[in-house]
């Protein structure tokens, strides 16, 4: 694997070479088969497990006053459809104690809790980016690369509050429209679930572009981006389906793990998503036309 390298003003103005769909597989394949891909992905894994809780006790208490418990069900049968099963009973006997003891004070301290841990994932995030880039150094003061961190966490927590809000409605406005033109519950139930999943994969796609053009020392091209994200989605989404497939016939972690068999679980698959991610952040580097965020001297 080659060193980690700063880009420096120079190298950004040389001409970039004809980028050919080769390079980047064999570039990416190498990074991933021995480069710090994996163990990158394990720290990330540990700090969205770390962030998990507190962001369930904001989302799970804006979505009760925004809307009804029923909306949360809703939620959860789409995060069931991800999840592996014993991940899945863990989270939503976490919602139903959240619900439980839902208040305004609970909501602040999650916020605050949510943003502080949310913000320590992101900075992984950002270091294996960074490393994705080659970068040895982001070129950012401590207190800027600190205040993107928490930027980006607040951003994606909004992208992901109003997909949420845009699924309620979505499945009241569904409901009104085929009440008035006499469609049946089957029918209404298959309309909504066509419509749905385009507006979750959307939403993911659209965060992982933002974290892949926000996060780095070096601004990479919006097509790189957007490709990268792309990436990022199709990998978790055919990860998460295995993964699931994998621990319901064959991953017997019930009687191995006893009572921590959720939270191994939970943590296996974040882990694969988090690799994921970082895959797709690899993507994007591989892209030539990166610029650095700030000038560097000759």
């Amino acid at each position: 694997m080659a060193p980690i390298r700063d880009i420096s003003a120079n190298e950004a103005r040389t001409p970039q070479p004809h980028f050919r769909v080769r390079d980047l597989v064999v570039r990416v394949g190498h990074r991933v088969i021995f480069g710090p891909v994996f163990e990158r992905a394990a720290q990330l894994a540990f700090y969205c497990v770390l962030a998990l809780v507190p962001f369930l006790v904001v989302l799970t208490s804006l979505a009760g006053f925004i809307s009804s418990d029923e909306a949360i069900d809703r939620l959860l049968n789409r995060a069931q459809t991800l999840m592996p099963a014993e991940a899945y009973t863990l989270l939503s006997q976490v919602v139903q104690d959240v619900i439980a003891s839902r208040s305004a004070t609970l909501l602040t301290a999650g916020l605050l809790t949510s943003v502080w841990s949310a913000s320590r994932a992101v900075n992984a995030l950002r270091a294996a980016l960074n490393s994705a880039h080659d970068l040895e150094r982001d070129g950012r003061s401590f207190v800027r690369q600190q205040w993107v961190a928490i930027s980006f966490t607040i951003e994606g927590a909004l992208l992901l509050l109003i997909s949420v809000i845009a699924s309620v409605i979505g499945a009241d406005v569904i409901r009104s429209v085929t009440e008035a033109i006499g469609v049946n519950a089957v029918q209404e139930a298959a309309l909504w679930e066509v419509i749905r999943w385009p507006m979750a994969v959307l939403s993911l796609v659209a965060l992982a572009a933002l974290a892949y053009r926000m996060l780095p020392g070096v601004v990479p091209k919006r097509t790189a981006a957007w490709w990268g994200a792309l990436t990022f989605t199709l990998l978790f989404l055919l990860s998460s389906r295995l993964f699931g497939l994998y621990a319901e016939k064959f991953g017997h972690f019930g009687p191995t793990y006893g009572s921590l068999a959720g939270g191994v679980v939970l943590l296996l698959w974040s882990w694969l998503s988090a690799a994921a991610f970082i895959i797709g952040g690899e993507v994007t580097a591989a892209f030539p036309g990166a610029r650095p965020r700030q000038p560097l001297p000759d």
